[in-house]
């Protein structure tokens, strides 16, 4: 008897219609659905039975634009009718999630008001405990800069982010022409990451919001273009992590005892930083000033210094003693004067472990990288890219101080750390960078093991071979000699 019981349940359960999932607890049946990776997915599941009708609506998560989950991908107005369905029809007290990412539209006709976005502001603030993601279509092109700091010839809509006492990460793509206002009262208690992208707002307003409403935030990147110039002022005794890039910044001021990694990606007047914990500074800026920029309380020792600036802002560099890692982006335009100064600002580097360059240069590569090499010989290992110029025809002048045989001497370069040196060239820049390699083999480097030769754009396969056993004939066979090429968008070593 007992042993036909279950036979009798699957039998009863077979006539009612039940299948064996319906069965399931709705806490299982929940990670279903969330395994979809997609709201709109997990919506149509509500045509399998009356169990799953409104099962979806309960979920910890809304996402809205996976593309790889939604077949056929839904056009741009079915995509935000679903968003204003699933906010209207979520019964979920409280998201772990609530992520919409609207899809580009081929023609870039996508139109989508503020006021279409502002409802899922608001229910994002009475719902979301976890993360908050709203990506408008990313745009083409950026304005021209003249357009961009001066907006009195558009009137741009405005979106309002409410108070959200509960979320703990918010990141905000928006559109260029949006104007995003804050609420001057209220605390986004649990936010540890913020970031916000390609808007505009009031510097008074963001000051407001890092320093008085967010008191836990440890995250913050910010990349939009002010209503007016303005200073603003950043005081946080949590964060950890500063990306800077906002436009029509007068003057900065940072004081932020824990902050421990910061990205300045436009350039401002002014900027007093106060970090005392500072260990890692990116500086995509044209420019450094002594006395305009001023770094207070923060130590002389770095573990990563990377500029990556249309110029080099050489005189940073001397703002340091020490830096593990030392990435350099440099480009030189063809002139003389701009020569001149990269060689003045760069006379002494921060000793360091790791020397990564990447160099864009329209002058002698010889003359450029021995002149680093001469002042920077701490490296344990050297890193190069050669990046071809947009314009290679446009060389410097024939009085240029390139030319000279005296930048191309190899005299006082002393690399008694340097073990292992990685070159990574461009087929315009095959005979220089050969040429290079072979000064290089003749300066002092007594613990070199190993060398890696990168070539982009060969044309056939015999180069290689060819470019290889030139490289190692410059080399003692104690030093390992890799030669790689770039074939069908990938890295392929040469034996």
């Amino acid at each position: 008897m007992d042993q036909g019981r279950p036979r009798r349940r699957r039998r009863n359960r077979r006539r009612s219609g039940e299948d064996h999932i319906s069965g399931l607890p709705d806490e299982l049946l929940h990670v279903i659905l969330l395994r979809l990776g997609s709201a709109r997915a997990a919506a149509r599941t509500s045509v399998l039975s009356r169990r799953w009708r409104l099962m979806w609506t309960h979920l910890p998560e809304l996402v809205f634009g996976n593309a790889s989950h939604d077949a056929p991908p839904p056009t741009p107005a079915s995509f935000l009718n679903s968003v204003d369905s699933a906010v209207s029809a979520c019964t979920a007290p409280t998201l772990e999630a609530f992520v919409v990412v609207l899809p580009a539209a081929g023609d870039n006709s996508l139109n989508v008001p503020a006021g279409r976005v502002t409802p899922w502001l608001r229910f994002a603030a009475e719902r979301v405990v976890g993360e908050l993601i709203l990506f408008m279509p990313r745009p083409r092109r950026m304005w021209p800069r003249e357009l961009q700091v001066n907006f009195d010839w558009i009137d741009g809509e405005e979106v309002e982010l409410p108070t959200c006492e509960r979320a703990k990460a918010i990141t905000l793509r928006l559109k260029q022409d949006w104007r995003l206002r804050l609420r001057p009262t209220g605390l986004f208690k649990a936010l540890t990451s913020l970031r916000i992208l390609f808007c505009r707002m009031e510097g008074s307003e963001l000051s407001a919001l890092v320093c008085t409403q967010c008191p836990c935030l440890r995250d913050l990147t910010l990349c939009y273009i002010l209503v007016d110039a303005s200073d603003i002022s950043i005081h946080s005794d949590s964060l950890q992590m500063l990306s800077f890039s906002i436009m029509g910044t007068q003057r900065l001021e940072v004081v932020t005892p824990r902050l421990e990694h910061l990205y300045v990606g436009e350039a401002t007047g002014e900027a007093r930083i106060s970090a005392p914990k500072l260990a890692r500074v990116v500086w995509c800026v044209d420019t450094y000033d002594p006395h305009r920029h001023q770094f207070e309380g923060v130590g002389r020792r770095l573990r990563m210094l990377d500029i990556c600036g249309n110029f080099i802002a050489g005189l940073l560099m001397q703002r340091f003693d020490e830096v593990d890692k030392l990435n350099l982006g440099i480009y030189i335009p063809h002139r003389i004067e701009p020569y001149e100064r990269f060689f003045s600002e760069t006379n002494k580097l921060p000793k360091c472990e790791t020397l990564s360059i990447t160099l864009e240069n329209h002058h002698g590569l010889a003359p450029v990288m021995l002149h680093l090499l001469r002042s920077c010989g701490s490296a344990k290992k050297v890193s190069v890219q050669f990046i071809d110029p947009s314009d290679y025809t446009m060389c410097c002048w024939a009085s240029c101080p390139c030319r000279s045989e005296e930048n191309r001497k190899i005299d006082g370069i002393d690399l008694n750390s340097l073990e292992e040196l990685e070159i990574t060239s461009y087929k315009s820049f095959e005979k220089e960078s050969l040429k290079f390699m072979e000064q290089l083999s003749r300066c002092n480097a007594p613990i070199l093991k190993k060398l890696v030769y990168g070539h982009r754009m060969f044309q056939y396969p015999s180069q290689t071979k060819v470019v290889y056993e030139k490289v190692c004939s410059m080399y003692h066979p104690k030093i390992e000699v890799e030669c790689y090429e770039f074939l069908d968008g990938m890295w392929v070593r040469f034996d």
